[in-house]
C-alpha cells in the first residue's frame, strides 16, 4: 500500500465525522425522534479567495462534513448542498444543489417549520433532465436548484445523480447575511418507496 493510502486511511480512523451522521444516511425509520445534526456553510461569494476549492461553502449529507480538511477526501468533491455560489444583485445568501453534470437533484423551501411540524416527508420528484442552476429573476426566488436562505425555514432535498438517490430535510438554524449559515439537518426515508 502507498504511504499516501496509509495516511489517507489513518486519517479516516481519526477523522471527526459524527457517527450519528452516517447512521443518517441509512434513513432510519424512527427519523422524527433522531435529533438533527448541525452544520455551518460559508458564503463561497465572500469566501472563494480564502479557501481553497469549494472551502466551507459545500455540504455532504450523505457523509456528514462539509467540503474542506478532510471533507474532500471522503466526498471526492460529491456534495448536496452549497451556500454562496450565486450572487445575485448582491445577494449571495442561496443555497444549491445541483453540481455534477449528471446531477437531477432538487430543493424545495418548505416555508417557516419547526422539526416537530412535519408529519410526512414530502414528494420531490428529481428532474427528468439534465440542467444547469437557474438563477433567480424578478419575482420569482429560486428554481427547482436553487433556494432562498431563509431563518426558521425548513426545506427538503432530493439529491440525485450517478452516486445517490436519497432525501434530506434541513433548517436554516442562522443566518449571518452574506457571510454563514447554520442548519440542522437529517436524511430521511424517501417518500417514494
Amino acid at each position: 500500500m502507498k504511504l499516501r493510502h496509509v495516511a489517507l486511511l489513518l486519517a479516516l480512523a481519526f477523522c471527526p465525522i459524527n457517527p450519528s451522521a452516517i447512521a443518517q444516511s441509512r434513513s432510519p425509520e424512527n427519523w422524527r425522534t433522531v435529533e438533527p445534526n448541525t452544520a455551518t456553510l460559508f458564503s463561497r461569494a465572500k469566501y472563494k479567495d480564502k479557501f481553497e476549492g469549494y472551502g466551507k461553502s459545500t455540504f455532504s449529507f450523505k457523509y456528514g462534513v462539509r467540503s474542506d480538511d478532510l471533507g474532500r477526501e471522503v466526498t471526492h468533491s460529491h456534495y448536496e448542498l452549497q451556500y454562496g455560489q450565486i450572487n445575485w444583485n448582491g445577494d449571495s445568501d442561496w443555497f444549491t444543489v445541483t453540481r455534477a453534470t449528471d446531477d437531477r437533484s432538487r430543493i424545495k423551501d418548505l416555508g417557516v417549520l419547526g422539526w416537530s411540524d412535519i408529519v410526512e416527508i414530502p414528494l420531490l420528484p428529481a428532474s427528468t433532465e439534465l440542467e444547469g442552476i437557474n438563477m433567480p429573476s424578478k419575482g420569482h426566488e429560486g428554481s427547482s436548484n436553487v433556494a432562498r436562505v431563509v431563518v426558521g425555514h425548513l426545506y427538503v432535498v432530493h439529491s440525485k445523480d450517478s452516486h445517490s438517490d436519497f432525501y434530506t430535510l434541513f433548517r436554516v438554524d442562522n443566518l449571518v447575511p452574506g457571510d454563514e449559515v447554520t442548519i440542522s439537518w437529517k436524511v430521511v426515508p424517501s417518500p417514494e418507496k
